[in-house]
């Protein structure tokens, strides 16, 4: 795949499902689950306000961090748990409508949607940052090995 096409298509379509993935993440954290029919249709319309509540306070903040893990190559894990992480933080303290002031626990959700959000990116576009298909591997030597 081209450097094109995967900047075309892997990242939108990794930044949209680390969006959705932290949407899910701050409605379960905040309302849990249950599987009664009432409470599917809350959870769902839920998890649908916080994607879009996610796509718009991480919007910014994501292309920056994917600009730059794309110019400089930086395809760890680590880089973007640290980034969704940081991003959910930021969240959390710049929170000027105060969204969630009816729960006792919105860092700690705020934390791990940025945690899931990342790893999602991560695992659909963040693997192939920079390069323009898999990461390069040592071409194989055509001649023998020497022997002792």
């Amino acid at each position: 795949m081209t450097t094109l096409l995967r900047l075309l298509f892997l990242v939108p379509i990794g930044y949209i499902a680390a969006i959705v993935a932290a949407g899910f993440m701050m409605a379960f954290g905040l309302f849990g689950y249950e599987p009664d029919p009432e409470h599917q249709f809350f959870f769902t319309a839920s998890v649908v306000v916080w994607t879009f509540w996610a796509g718009a306070v991480a919007f910014v903040p994501a292309i920056i961090a994917i600009v730059l893990a794309e110019a400089f190559g930086w395809r760890s894990i680590l880089y973007y748990l640290t980034v969704g992480g940081g991003i959910g933080l930021v969240a959390d303290r710049f929170d000027r409508y105060g969204s969630f002031d009816f729960s006792d626990q919105r860092t700690i959700v705020l934390l791990a949607a940025g945690f899931v959000a990342g790893f999602i990116y991560w695992l659909i576009a963040g693997r192939l940052a920079g390069t323009g298909s898999e990461p390069e591997r040592r071409p194989a030597s055509d001649s023998p090995p020497e022997q002792a």
